[in-house]
């Protein structure tokens, strides 16, 4: 067996207190926990005391997430609104630390609305937040902070907000942040979906490619990946902590002329030699 690494979690009296009164309907307390567990963070940070930044992020992000999602279900969307306007990624030269909850929990109110009432009734602000984290994010050290931004692909099609332009330009930045942005598209419209996946292939400046288990892959062949991972047998396991799949009896399927689309740019790629005879588009996962 191996041997489990990750640090042991911290518990913080008042964070505790805080946590558990907000589980009771106290969004004041609610408050003080994400400031609480910011402030915390942020000092374990300063202090290059990793161990205790991971051991409070296990002991209490899963819980707050949780908290907060059903504070945010209580109390609608304003109420999320003025976190996001308090930790928002332009407030300071860092990611704040509580960012990682924020964009979970606004990965599921923007899943939730879509799935709900439409791409229209998206706020624009939870987009923009999510553009801005893409905006700034750079370099090694934020796996969690670009797993985070997956869901960003279920505001395409938004009339405000230019989802799909934005995750073009990404895919020149950063092609394996775009890949699970870009499955989060088609389950939330598998048609502007591959409208967005065929200017990305068929864009002269994003044409590298890259080593890979199986091979030297180029960075068309692993966006082919998106498609395939949404009729896989995989569920997306970002938000973390919640399987809106079965929250919503969400199950996809794959529109004849859509699959069609992605068997010509298999095609067009000369990716379907390496495919057998009678290939699924499932075979595409990498």
């Amino acid at each position: 067996m191996v041997p489990d690494r990750r640090s042991d979690p911290i518990e913080i009296e008042a964070l505790e207190q805080q946590i558990s009164t907000a589980d009771d309907g106290d969004v004041a307390a609610l408050m003080q926990a994400v400031a609480t567990y910011e402030t915390e963070l942020l000092s374990a940070h300063e202090q290059d005391d990793s161990d205790r930044y991971q051991g409070i992020t296990r002991a209490y992000r899963e819980r707050l997430i949780a908290v907060f999602d059903d504070a945010v279900l209580a109390e609608d969307w304003e109420f999320l609104e003025d976190f996001l306007d308090a930790y928002h990624p332009e407030t300071s030269d860092e990611f704040p630390h509580v960012t990682t909850v924020l964009q979970n929990v606004t990965g599921r109110y923007l899943i939730r609305t879509r799935l709900t009432e439409g791409v229209t009734e998206i706020p624009v602000k939870s987009l923009e937040f999510f553009s801005s984290i893409l905006d700034r994010v750079e370099g090694d050290g934020y796996d969690f902070i670009n797993e985070g931004v997956h869901p960003y692909g279920w505001g395409i099609g938004h009339p405000d907000h230019a989802v799909a332009d934005t995750i073009h330009q990404h895919a020149s930045k950063d092609i394996f942040v775009v890949n699970p942005m870009l499955e989060h598209t088609f389950y939330a419209d598998q048609h502007a979906a591959i409208d967005l996946l065929e200017r990305i292939v068929n864009d002269d400046n994003i044409s590298r490619s890259f080593a890979h288990p199986r091979g030297e892959i180029s960075e068309a062949r692993h966006l082919l990946d998106a498609p395939a991972g949404a009729v896989s047998e995989f569920s997306p396991t970002i938000p973390r902590y919640w399987e809106w799949q079965e929250e919503f009896d969400f199950e996809f399927r794959l529109d004849d002329d859509v699959e069609q689309r992605i068997r010509k740019l298999v095609s067009d790629e000369g990716l379907d030699n390496e495919l057998s005879g009678d290939w699924e588009i499932a075979e595409l996962t990498l």
